[in-house]
């Protein structure tokens, strides 16, 4: 299960905010507990310095001089005792009505402590000032540390927030649009990489654009003398032996040249496709035009279907299978077969020295295949990338003397 960075972030901070609540709700707690029990210990220790045991009275001056003051007002006296009643049950029942001074209750009400005591037998109620409670430090605390962890968290938030504007020029990038812009303004580690990124892009593209006005500039260079080449050649007797010979050559040099082409936009990724609905028997019929008279030595056999491709890039793959099965073939015979979703190139020769996957890098020369190569060495090359970006699975396999290549749509 894929979880993104946000989902991560706001966790941590939700997790971050309980443990907050968590532990103000303790010392919250801690804090009421601690004063309560030092309450308690200083209403018992007022009233016994204040009870006379001759006269069994107290003496009221005394307390107010500890900071009992008495409540005068009958509504809020009720309002003391309504609040002890409502947690009377948290007492010893002893302590619900005591009868004697030295048991006096403290009640918390409204953040004040009150003391209960009890004269002749009557309820009076004491606010007890020495001991207000005055929790704004906390609660200010509590309020400062939520308003930072809040700010932290949009913070950071909007930190990573060019991430995900990033991953789209990465995507783009990887794409083969290589014109994007991914600075960011920022002097944290985010801002740093993308703007990294962006400089790298910049040379790449500077690079790339070098290249292809190279490879332009040799193209035309090359291009220039095999045009004026064929120009000659139609001034020359077409009867001529050396017409034939000419022309062949002058094909064979413009096939090299867009073999090249193509070998250089499928090494960067630029090859296009611009697909649509073709019967299978047109590309094949179109292939073996483009292999010239060497089609006549193919054995063509195909069940009609329809197909989803670039229609020049597949009949181009299948030209180059074809062109190799006849160059390599012991009987000069190519065998192309289609049927339901499969196409079935095979000849009757020696099998491929390497694996499929191999034949797959661009400028793969190497071992036996370097030495006794008969052709330019890039078709296979060419054909099994097209193949790869037509979503078209390539398989190979040896049998009976057969190299047999099945290609599945």
């Amino acid at each position: 299960m894929r979880i993104s960075l946000k989902t991560k972030i706001s966790l941590l901070f939700s997790f971050a905010m309980i443990g907050v609540i968590l532990i103000t709700s303790f010392v919250f707690f801690k804090k009421e507990f601690d004063a309560d029990k030092q309450v308690r210990r200083f209403v018992y220790a007022s009233i016994s310095s204040a009870y006379d045991t001759i006269t069994k009275k107290l003496d009221l001056e005394d307390l107010k001089n500890n900071g009992f003051e008495r409540i005068e007002d009958k509504e809020a006296t009720e309002n003391v005792l309504r609040q002890y009643k409502k947690h009377m049950h948290k007492h010893d029942e002893k302590t619900k009505f005591p009868t004697a001074l030295l048991k006096p209750d403290v009640i918390e009400y409204r953040s004040n402590f009150y003391a209960l005591i009890y004269i002749d037998n009557n309820p009076e109620i004491f606010k007890i000032s020495t001991f207000e409670q005055n929790n704004i430090l906390a609660y200010t605390l509590f309020i400062l540390m939520t308003t930072l962890l809040f700010l932290l968290y949009f913070a950071i938030l909007k930190s990573i927030k060019p991430l995900r504007v990033l991953r789209e020029r990465i995507k783009e990038f990887s794409e083969g649009n290589d014109d994007i812009d991914c600075k960011i303004k920022g002097n944290d580690e985010i801002a740093e990489v993308a703007n990294e990124f962006d400089a790298a892009v910049k040379k790449i593209r500077s690079l790339r654009e070098a290249r292809q006005l190279f490879l332009r500039n040799i193209m035309h260079e090359f291009k220039t003398p095999i045009m004026r080449g064929k120009l000659s050649l139609e001034m020359l007797d077409s009867t001529s032996p050396y017409h034939k010979i000419l022309s062949k050559a002058f094909i064979r040099q413009e096939n090299l040249l867009n073999e090249f082409t193509r070998i250089e936009q499928l090494g960067t990724g630029e090859l296009k496709l611009d697909k649509s609905d073709y019967f299978l028997r047109d590309i094949i019929d179109y292939a073996l035009d483009i292999l010239g008279e060497n089609a006549q030595s193919v054995h063509v056999r195909v069940d009609e279907q329809r197909i989803h491709a670039d229609f020049d890039l597949l009949a181009t793959a299948i030209k180059n299978l074809l062109d190799n099965a006849l160059l390599y073939s012991a009987d000069k015979k190519a065998y192309i077969i289609v049927k339901e979703k499969e196409i079935t190139i095979s000849n009757i020769g020696k099998p491929l020295e390497f694996s499929l996957e191999e034949y797959k890098k661009p400028f793969f020369m190497q071992g036996k295949k370097q030495k006794e190569s008969r052709g330019f060495g890039f078709g296979l090359f060419i054909s099994l990338n097209i193949f790869d970006i037509h979503d078209i699975k390539t398989d190979y396999m040896y049998e009976d003397d057969k190299s047999v290549f099945v290609l599945k749509f």
